[in-house]
């Protein structure tokens, strides 16, 4: 999001390395109710990628429609480049009839032939296309990467798991640190963005010790 619109406020919060969460609860609420609002900024920052509207948002929050409204359009006005880069994307849907992810992958949308019911929805997947799809291409620039490393190299490492922007692989005790920093700097630099990719690292004996 902060890549595709520009976004000074946000792209800002990436460059400090903020909780960009937190940061987005102070802009909206003031910064004595960042933290115990964070979880409210952290709904509506995922929730416009999803294409959320105020019906959502109030479920998820547990308020009032109109108080879930207010919130949206106190977003919207804190971050004004967002709004405009959402209305791009719906342009594209309406106009275009297909939107595009970070390294040029196609969603086409008959948009003109559809009812009331499913233009709505196109406008929601559209804008979810564009920034789902563009983290599923970096994280498969990363798996193509990272693969190719192991093979070359014969490393004893073996990717198990894809889960959204997580990978987990299975490699030696005495080499697990060495390999996830090696792994983890690959995937920092697998695509120069407007803001800095950062990459979390867990180590453990099994999946559930990685959360």
């Amino acid at each position: 999001l902060a890549h595709f619109s520009e976004d000074r406020a946000l792209i800002e919060a990436f460059e400090q390395n903020e909780d960009i969460h937190l940061a987005t609860s102070a802009m909206l609420f003031g910064k004595k109710e960042a933290k115990s609002k964070r979880n409210f900024a952290k709904s509506i920052n995922f929730g416009l990628l999803y294409g959320m509207g105020s019906r959502k948002l109030s479920a998820e929050l547990n308020i009032t429609q109109s108080e879930a409204k207010q919130i949206i359009q106190e977003y919207f006005a804190t971050f004004a480049t967002v709004k405009n880069y959402l209305e791009q994307i719906e342009e594209q849907v309406k106009h275009r009839g297909y939107v595009q992810t970070l390294l040029k992958r196609r969603r086409v949308f008959e948009y003109e032939s559809a009812n009331a019911m499913m233009k709505a929805a196109y406008i929601r997947e559209g804008i979810n296309t564009v920034f789902q799809g563009s983290a599923a291409d970096l994280i498969k620039l990363c798996m193509l990467e990272i693969e190719q490393i192991i093979e070359e190299e014969d490393l004893d490492a073996k990717m198990l798991l894809q889960i959204h922007d997580e990978l987990i692989f299975e490699v030696p005790s005495e080499s697990a640190v060495d390999l996830a920093h090696r792994f983890a700097k690959i995937m920092e630099q697998i695509y120069e963005l407007k803001v800095p990719l950062v990459c979390n690292i867990s180590i453990g004996e099994n999946w559930g010790e990685l959360k």
